[in-house]
């Protein structure tokens, strides 16, 4: 029991330790609301204190999968990491020029770091013997360092003419093998430096190398798409090259019998005697690492973002799998201790984080949710459902409480969808896709009412119902706007409606009498739906317009532009009457709330921004989002306003909560907590006061604050329960004995 505590507390310690640092308080109020729920740690100290932050995780394991330390100090991606053969040493190199060698026990740096001075470090290793790492560099240089002494030294070894991709020691450590861009793998002998052994059968670059755990056969992986194995001794091939399939994998890995590497999104396994594939294993991303863990029972990947584990045994063909979660930019290398316990991982975000390799608990399967960016959000009169569009080619509804996907998801497009509207009834449904298609579905009766409807010749951009639901619009790159009629499935008379470049945007005043778009050329135009004809000569703004809004009295329009701005015109006049211009990239939606108050911008920036539509004043700024805003609408009561973005999740925010001012939050804790931004992972109140940490691998997936829904892949739902919060100066009074 006392050694499962200390376990847990070092665990506790480790994924807390930013928080712990940075401020004392915060073991209690960040650290231990945040600790693992079956920890012993948290057991046995959270019954004893009150008014702390709730949280409650879904679709995520603890801490991403029991992370158990991040190590900082690169200043730039890291691209490879490796065990000393004790496990009580890991050494990372990385794209700033060094290599580190860090304490796993404790995550200090055991040395300054180690630099050659030759550019890129892309891959490191130890050797069994715990006398030397190896390091691989963009410049062509092979490197073994001695750290044996307080003061490592190196012998560099040259012989490549290009990139040094990968190096790997032999199990005996007598030979070091390093695979290049210049299509050679070399063996060295690492006592003397010298070049046992040029191995140049590729017909391109090397991008991986490693010997089986026995040191007897050597494998090697080439962008030409080809594995080849060697006798180590004599350098002849073990058999014909296995090809690995449409795409050059850059990784590879040997236990026993079996061979994986990858091939873009895929690992797949071979017999490393005869070259027979025996299963692949998938992911949703490209992979950039893959190793077998010590007894060959588990397979770990880097893909994006995540550390992939899947359980091997009994059946490969038939693997489970978690994702570790955490790392903020793409995962470059990932590795086993020794025991197989831990897992290290270094990303492009200039981290290396350890896992616990194995927790003990069944996998946590993520949330449903969209798999690629979501393009278009709508949401019914009633509030209660909301659409979505995903270039997944789906459109689908959710509840608009809970989050949970409303049956059936509307398949049917064969591409991107870009656009979907809801009809004010709620009965129909739109979607418009990059097929060149528009397609209506009925959702009492849960189908696609009709063929898809093929008008346009090119992708449709931007749909819309007219307010009465007798039309749709869209707006496709075929520089044309069709208007058609719901019964008939038809174009009307009036159209199509003619633009001079790829039509983006379309929106119906309220009374239907005009129709709106703009296109890529920065023209806004202007039509009556009864003939057809022009109201005035297009406006010309200089750069594309992506979205626009009529306002409720069909007297104003709201545009979103390319050039970073939103600007509200005078419908009659075509005269524009106030900029919002504090945007740091492309307004790509606007939106109008039915009570005429609020206009909303969603941005490439990664915010939404909330704006007084008589002023032009900036009322709130909302952020969170790992990527830009394609989407923005408010709900019909104006309380919440929903937004879609690139990062593929769906957020719901509460408006009025986004527009308190500060003198409105002083001495609310709560409200505070409420209105606080995310800034270097901290929770940050209105006088930069430190009110939460949040660890790394839930800032992407926080539904706090303002925003009351997030539908996306994993949820972090950060609370305060009914015995209200202990912050600011009162902390101490969250301890209760």
């Amino acid at each position: 029991m006392v050694s499962h505590f200390l376990r847990d507390a070092n665990s506790f310690v480790a994924s807390s330790r930013d928080a712990i640092e940075r401020s004392a308080p915060h073991i209690y109020l960040s650290a231990l609301p945040f600790a693992d729920k079956i920890s012993l740690v948290y057991r046995d100290f959270y019954p004893h204190f009150m008014g702390l932050i709730t949280v409650d995780i879904y679709g995520i394991a603890q801490h991403g999968g029991s992370a158990v330390m991040t190590l900082t100090g690169h200043k730039r991606g890291v691209c490879s990491v490796a065990y000393a053969p004790d496990g009580l040493l890991l050494a990372s190199g990385s794209l700033d020029g060094t290599i580190r060698v860090w304490n796993t026990l404790t995550g200090e740096e055991v040395f300054s770091p180690l630099s050659s001075g030759d550019g890129y470090v892309l891959s490191v290793d130890f050797a069994r013997n715990n006398k030397w790492v190896a390091s691989g560099i963009e410049a062509g240089a092979v490197c073994i360092w001695n750290i044996t002494s307080a003061r490592p030294s190196h012998q560099r070894l040259s012989g490549h003419s290009k990139s040094v991709n990968s190096v790997v020691f032999s199990p005996d450590s007598s030979r070091l093998a390093s695979a290049s861009s210049d299509t050679t793998v070399c063996l060295w002998n690492t006592e003397t430096g010298e070049r046992l052994m040029v191995l140049n059968s590729h017909a391109g670059s090397v991008y991986g190398v490693t010997f089986s755990p026995a040191g007897e056969v050597l494998a090697s992986i080439s962008e030409d798409l080809t594995i080849r194995l060697w006798h180590c001794t004599t350098g002849q091939a073990l058999h014909a090259p296995v090809v690995c399939g449409e795409h050059a994998g850059c990784n590879i890995s040997l236990y026993g019998d079996m061979i994986a590497a990858d091939s873009y999104d895929t690992v797949k396994l071979w017999r490393l005697q005869t070259g027979e594939q025996i299963s692949e294993l998938q992911c949703e991303s490209e992979i950039r690492s893959i190793r077998f863990a010590p007894d060959g029972g588990s397979l770990v990947a880097a893909h994006g973002r995540k550390v992939r584990v899947w359980t091997l045994r009994p059946d490969s063909s038939q693997a489970s799998w978690i994702d570790l979660q955490g790392h903020l930019e793409n995962v470059r290398s990932v590795t086993f201790s020794p025991d197989g316990l831990y897992i290290a991982s270094a990303a492009k975000d200039s981290t290396v984080r350890i896992w616990s390799a194995g927790t003990g608990r069944p996998a946590v399967q993520p949330l449903t949710a969209h798999d690629s960016r979501v393009t278009s959000v709508a949401v019914s009169s009633d509030g209660n459902f909301i659409i979505s569009g995903s270039e997944d080619n789906s459109v689908r509804a959710w509840n608009a409480r809970t989050g949970e996907e409303r049956p059936p998801t509307f398949h049917g497009h064969t591409d991107k969808v870009l656009s979907v509207a809801i009809s004010l009834d709620g009965r129909f449904i739109a979607s418009a896709s990059r097929d060149n298609t528009v397609r209506i579905w009925d959702v009492q009766l849960e189908v696609a009412t009709s063929e898809p409807m093929c008008g346009h010749t090119d992708d449709v951009n931007s749909i819309t119902f007219s307010h009465d639901g007798r039309w749709l619009a869209s707006a496709s790159r075929d520089r044309t706007v069709h208007i058609w009629d719901i019964k008939t499935r038809q174009v009307i008379a009036a159209g199509p409606f003619n633009c001079s470049d790829a039509a983006l945007t379309v929106a119906f005043s309220p009374d239907g009498a005009l129709i709106a778009a703009g296109d890529k050329g920065g023209h806004m135009y202007f039509w009556r739906t009864d003939t057809g004809n022009q109201v005035h000569e297009p406006v010309r703004t200089g750069q594309s317009i992506w979205s626009v809004a009529f306002s409720p009295d069909g007297m104003r329009i709201v545009s979103g532009e390319t050039d970073r701005v939103a600007r509200i015109w005078n419908v009659s006049t075509a005269q524009p009457i106030l900029v919002l211009q504090r945007h740091h990239h492309s307004v790509c939606s606007v939106a109008w709330s039915l009570d005429g108050r609020f206009i909303g911008t969603g941005s490439l920036d990664n915010t939404v921004r909330l704006w007084d539509a008589m002023t032009g004043a900036m009322l709130a700024l909302l952020d969170g989002w790992a990527d830009g805003i394609n989407s923005v609408a408010f709900t019909f009561d104006a309380q919440f306003i929903i937004s879609g973005s690139n990062d593929a999740t769906i957020r719901k925010w509460d408006v009025n909560a986004a527009c308190q001012s500060v003198s409105e939050l002083d001495g609310d804790s709560i409200a505070a907590l409420a209105s606080a931004k995310l800034v270097e992972g901290w929770l940050v109140g209105s006088s930069g006061e430190l009110l939460l940490w949040v660890p790394p691998e839930y800032r992407e997936c926080l539904q706090a604050a303002r925003c009351t829904l997030l539908i996306g892949r994993c949820r972090v739902v950060v609370g305060v329960n009914d015995r209200g919060l202990h912050a600011g100066p009162s902390w101490t009074a969250c301890w209760i004995g």
